[in-house]
């Protein structure tokens, strides 16, 4: 229970900024919530969020710092807090990327408790209300590879990801995420992304990035129909792999 008082003890400083608002959370999701956090995150995202938990040295990359209110994966526009059904997504699937799984899946966890870790993360991020999901324009019934590569090369993606889509861009070994360490870019060959591998959600990654890496957002520059093509033709890397 030391880890629960902790995080109550904590996280109490987070909201002060924000006192003046209504920011409530759900006593019975929190309460509960606080429970599951300290059986299963705090160990990496530590007592208070900042994500640096006793094991946290020991991952690249580091776990998420909630405190900072910034995320990777998110279903909603450009600059809004991800949905709450964002979060329980990564909980309960974990993330699994490119170079193998970097957050493991609770899948175990039912709809409630992964409702109650939300309400908890909320709070660490300070987050007031959470984001709804945008609408994805429909995927075109067929794929523009020719076009995809253009998009490519006009949004510089080899600079990072390479010519080949292999992660090994002339930049990649000098990016860093937002706590200054050392990310790779994602090796498209695999078939693997991270936020999952449908083509919605790989075009959703292009419009909105990454939060907290380099990944930019394109969704304000770049058409929907060329983000649909560059989608495409990052998807076509792995059937094209040893080619």
């Amino acid at each position: 229970m030391r880890y629960v008082f902790a995080i109550l003890a904590v996280l109490s400083w987070h909201l002060k900024d924000v006192s003046a608002q209504a920011f409530d959370v759900d006593p019975a999701l929190f309460g509960r919530g606080l429970e599951l956090y300290q059986e299963n995150c705090a160990v990496c995202h530590g007592a208070d969020g900042d994500g640096r938990g006793p094991l946290a040295s020991g991952f690249t990359p580091r776990p998420r710092d909630f405190t900072l209110g910034v995320f990777k994966i998110q279903s909603t526009d450009i600059g809004d807090y991800p949905s709450r059904s964002d979060i329980q997504k990564v909980i309960r699937n974990g993330i699994q990327g490119s170079f193998g799984q970097t957050m493991p899946a609770f899948e175990a966890l039912s709809e409630q408790d992964l409702a109650a870790l939300s309400e908890v993360i909320r709070f660490a991020a300070a987050i007031e209300e959470f984001g709804e999901p945008m609408a994805v324009t429909p995927r075109p019934a067929v794929p523009d590879l020719a076009r995809g590569a253009a998009v490519y090369e006009e949004l510089d993606c080899a600079a990072c990801h390479g010519v080949n889509g292999d992660g090994n861009g002339p930049v990649a070994d000098t990016l860093k995420d937002a706590s200054g360490m050392p990310i790779r870019p994602a090796d498209f060959r695999v078939g693997q992304f991270k936020g999952g591998n449908a083509p919605e959600e790989i075009w959703t990654r292009i419009y909105t990035g990454l939060g907290g890496t380099p990944m930019p957002s394109f969704g304000f520059n770049t058409s929907s129909d060329d983000m649909w093509a560059v989608t495409e033709y990052v998807m076509s890397f792995s059937s094209r792999k040893g080619e």
